[in-house]
């Protein structure tokens, strides 16, 4: 990867918003899963180890950032859920076995469809409509005339 490209990167993590962060997680986590397998495929274990790895932290990431507090129900069954994740991805490394990779990237895009509709909902409600125009500035204006 390029300085460029990587700066670029680094500074869009590092001035994203939590939900942006958030959605860059899911991201990450699906991109190295899913670079994890063609390592795989193409017998690069060494390779494929890293990428799964990353994947795994980043998912262990997202469970140990659980608010439960603030979540209640749903930070619960996330939790429980990266733990099937993590389980899954566990069970890929030591049989080799990119079917359960496959799964765990299903369960990430599925909850990533969710977050960005979550995010893009939170962000059109934070934003106030404009107020209706008023002609009252135009008859001022007119009346200076």
């Amino acid at each position: 990867m390029s300085y460029g490209l990587r700066s670029y990167k680094t500074s869009r993590a590092n001035t994203a918003s939590r939900e942006d962060l958030l959605i860059l997680l899911y991201e990450g986590a699906i991109r190295f899963l899913e670079r994890s397998i063609e390592e795989l495929n193409a017998a690069r274990l060494s390779d494929h180890k890293m990428s799964l790895r990353r994947g795994i932290a980043i998912i262990a990431e997202l469970q140990n950032t659980l608010n439960f507090d603030k979540g209640g129900e749903l930070a619960i069954q996330l939790f429980d859920l990266y733990g099937y994740m993590l389980d899954r991805l566990t069970y890929a490394n030591l049989r080799r076995d990119p079917e359960a990779i496959r799964e765990v990237i299903r369960h990430l895009n599925t909850l990533l469809v969710g977050w960005r509709e979550a995010v893009r909902q939170v962000k059109s409600e934070a934003i106030p409509p404009l107020p209706p125009l008023d002609s009252t500035p135009q008859r001022r204006l007119e009346g200076m005339a």
